[in-house]
């Protein structure tokens, strides 16, 4: 259930992001090898039989307004392969609690992420602003509007606060899902994305800060 704006080069960054925040890959780096789009369908191909079946917990992921169905081909004649989908994997991880059928109940290691500080529903970005880009209102409130837009696709987005420039935490971005599961999608799609040739670095953020305005 792909939409056009889906290209093979996004499903296969975002899906491999996906797999290695919660520690779906049994190597370092992108497991999936391959993507080819077809209509409203998509084609992923895996570097292993083990990675491909742990990508079927990927089931029912949130990307672009679509919450995407992963599953084996129509044509697929092995065994069935037990799997969950991506919100019990996600709160899983998120508890310490996760243990992949594909692996008959064996415990993953937490992966090294790049979503480090407590868990919240609030999430940082930095790198992608500069203080020239704060100095001018309407340009300021152009990169708000477009913030919020971009990144209400990867959950329900209850706030954005974006500091000016003469304020603290200016250049930095803040973003106040309704839930930690949604906060934790922004971060697998945007951590590492490139803006305007840099490369924009994806965290959680305290509530209590954010509560209080500090942005330090």
């Amino acid at each position: 259930n792909t939409t056009p704006e889906m290209t093979e080069t996004m499903i296969r960054d975002f899906l491999g992001n996906a797999m290695i925040q919660v520690g779906l890959n049994l190597l370092p780096g992108n497991p999936i090898t391959a993507c080819r789009v077809s209509g409203k369908f998509a084609f992923i191909e895996l570097r292993s039989p083990q990675e491909a079946a742990n990508a079927l917990n990927l089931n029912n992921i949130p990307f672009l307004g679509a919450h995407l169905r992963v599953g084996r081909p129509s044509k697929w004649s092995g065994p069935p392969t037990p799997h969950g989908n991506w919100e019990d994997i996600l709160a899983k991880y998120m508890s310490g609690e996760l243990k992949l059928p594909t692996q008959g109940g064996t415990q993953v290691p937490a992966p090294v992420t790049r979503t480090v500080g407590s868990v919240s529903k609030v999430v940082e970005l930095r790198n992608m602003l500069t203080m020239d880009d704060l100095q001018d209102d309407t340009e300021y409130d152009e990169i708000l509007e477009d913030t919020k837009e971009e990144c209400g696709q990867f959950g329900i987005l209850k706030s954005v606060v974006i500091p000016k420039a003469n304020e603290p935490g200016a250049t930095k971005v803040f973003l106040e899902y309704q839930s930690a599961n949604h906060a934790a999608s922004a971060i697998q799609a945007l951590a590492g994305r490139t803006f305007d040739q840099r490369k924009v670095e994806a965290s959680y953020f305290d509530e209590t800060k954010f509560a209080n305005r500090d942005f330090q």
